[in-house]
C-alpha cells in the first residue's frame, strides 16, 4: 500500500513539474517608459493541468537593471522603478483558483521617477498553489545565480533537486522571467525618422511616376521651364550669328 502511494506521488509530481504542464506565462505586454512615467505591465497565466489550481499566490519582483555597458542588482540602482500597487520592487498577488484551460490575466503598474536610469529592468516571478491536495512552488530564472543555473542545466537537463538545495526552498518547476524598459525622450529621433520616411516616399513615388510615364504637375512645370530656356538659348544664338 505504501509503495503504491509513493508511486502515485512520484507520477503526480513528474506530471505537475513537466515543462508541458507547468502554468503557462504568456501574452506579455510590457511598457517602455520615459523617466517619471508609469505604465501597465500585464500577461496571462494558463492552467494547463486537468484539475483546478487552488490558493494561487503570485510574487512579482523587479530584481536587476542592465544596459549594454553595465548592470546591477536593483537595490544598488538609485531612483529605481517600483511596482505602483505596493510602492516597492516586490508585489504579492493572491489570485485564488485558476480552472483548467483558463487564462488568468495579471495586471499591475510600473512607476518610474525623474532620475530613473535608462535601461532594461528584469522582472522575476514565484508562483505557489495547491493541486490535488499537494502544495507546489515554481520560480523563474531570476532567483538563481548564473553559477547555480549553469550547474542545474548541464547536459541539457534541468535538475530541480539541485535548484531546491541552492535556493533552500522547494523548486517544483520553472516559469519565465520578463522585463520592461526605461528610455529618455527620443522625440527628435522620431522627427528625423518621419523626415527620412517622407523623403524616401517622395523619391519612390517620383521613380514610380517616371517608370510608368505618369505625369504630375511638378514634372510638367520642370519640362515647361526647360523648354522655354532651350528656346531662349536658340534665339540668342541665332541673333548672334546674324550680326555683321
Amino acid at each position: 500500500m505504501k509503495l503504491a502511494a509513493v508511486m502515485v506521488f512520484i507520477i503526480l509530481a513528474s506530471y505537475v513539474n513537466s515543462p508541458a504542464h507547468v502554468p503557462n506565462f504568456d501574452n506579455f505586454h510590457t511598457p517602455v517608459l520615459k523617466p517619471g512615467e508609469s505604465g501597465i505591465f500585464n500577461f496571462t497565466i494558463e492552467n494547463r493541468y486537468v484539475n483546478p489550481m487552488h490558493h494561487v499566490v503570485l510574487e512579482i519582483g523587479i530584481y536587476e537593471w542592465a544596459t549594454e555597458q553595465d548592470h546591477a542588482m536593483i537595490e544598488k540602482v538609485a531612483n529605481h522603478p517600483v511596482i505602483q500597487e505596493s510602492g516597492k520592487v516586490n508585489y504579492t498577488m493572491e489570485i485564488g483558483t485558476i480552472y483548467p484551460g483558463v487564462n488568468w490575466t495579471v495586471e499591475f503598474h510600473i512607476q518610474t521617477y525623474g532620475g530613473t536610469p535608462d535601461g532594461v529592468y528584469f522582472v522575476r516571478f514565484h508562483i505557489s498553489f495547491e493541486y490535488n491536495s499537494s502544495n507546489y512552488m515554481m520560480w523563474s530564472r531570476g532567483y538563481f545565480s548564473n553559477e547555480v543555473w549553469d550547474n542545474a542545466t548541464q547536459n541539457h537537463t534541468l535538475n530541480l533537486e539541485y535548484l531546491s538545495q541552492a535556493l533552500g526552498k522547494p523548486v517544483d518547476g520553472i516559469v519565465p522571467d520578463s522585463s520592461f524598459s526605461v528610455k529618455s525622450d527620443l522625440t527628435w529621433i522620431l522627427y528625423v525618422l518621419i523626415g527620412i520616411t517622407a523623403a524616401v516616399g517622395f523619391l519612390a513615388l517620383y521613380t514610380y511616376l517616371k517608370e510608368e510615364q505618369i505625369s504630375n504637375p511638378a514634372d510638367e512645370k520642370y519640362y515647361e521651364l526647360k523648354g522655354k530656356y532651350k528656346e531662349l538659348e536658340r534665339k540668342l544664338k541665332k541673333k548672334k550669328n546674324q550680326k555683321p
